[in-house]
């Protein structure tokens, strides 16, 4: 019997984050890709859209980082028989406090500054919390970097700092690494700890995630 599984990247990325990822006999993944947002468009609505290209019932979501934080509310909207998250977070609880420092000061506001300035160093910046290991990892960030839009990142890096959730699906599963920069495991409350991954640890300790994911997937 086929099963289907819907993966969602994480900010700005792509399908290729999966690429080392293996699911149990019977499960066929689909890629959702990311929209383009509407300026003004409100984080429920976009999770509309995103669940909108959902083609089949009585599936599965696995979400990376934003994209898990997506899963949730996918998961509010619509029934999921199980909601995977990677890198993310899954409660208001487990933000960091730096987010929580950038939406108290007002800090937002400097993204209404030009995209030369405040987009400037983003590369060094990514790669230091997303803790890329090896040159091709690097690589991929570097095209990342390239091609996702600034109106985008705007819009995204608005969402995550102003997010705010308590809804928890049923069959939620939550994998997190103990050296991920991006959402530190001091805050976070997963159910499965990989401890020497970091944010990008869905490419890099896939060996690892695989094995949860032939335990939570039937």
């Amino acid at each position: 019997m086929e099963k289907h599984i819907y993966l969602i990247s994480g900010m700005g990325a792509d399908q290729r984050i999966f690429n080392n990822l293996l699911f149990p006999e019977g499960y066929i993944p689909h890629y959702l890709e990311w929209l383009t947002p509407g300026e003004e468009e409100s984080y429920i609505d976009y999770a509309a859209r995103m669940a909108a290209r959902i083609e089949h019932e009585n599936v599965s979501l696995l979400g990376v980082s934003f994209g898990g934080m997506l899963s949730l509310e996918i998961a509010r909207q619509r029934p999921i028989n199980k909601t995977i998250l990677i890198s993310s977070i899954k409660q208001t609880s487990e933000k960091p406090s730096y987010l929580n420092l950038v939406r108290r000061t007002g800090l937002l506001r400097l993204l209404n500054l030009p995209d030369a300035i405040i987009f400037k160093n983003r590369g060094m910046i990514l790669r230091y919390f997303l803790h890329a290991e090896t040159p091709e990892e690097k690589q991929l960030l570097t095209d990342y970097l390239n091609k996702t839009s600034y109106d985008y990142l705007r819009w995204s890096i608005r969402q995550v700092v102003n997010w705010q959730n308590d809804f928890l699906p049923e069959g939620l599963v939550h994998i997190h690494g103990g050296k991920d920069m991006s959402f530190p495991i001091r805050f976070v409350r997963p159910d499965y700890t990989i401890p020497t991954g970091g944010h990008l640890m869905v490419l890099n300790r896939a060996a690892e995630i695989n094995e949860i994911l032939k335990k939570e997937l039937p």
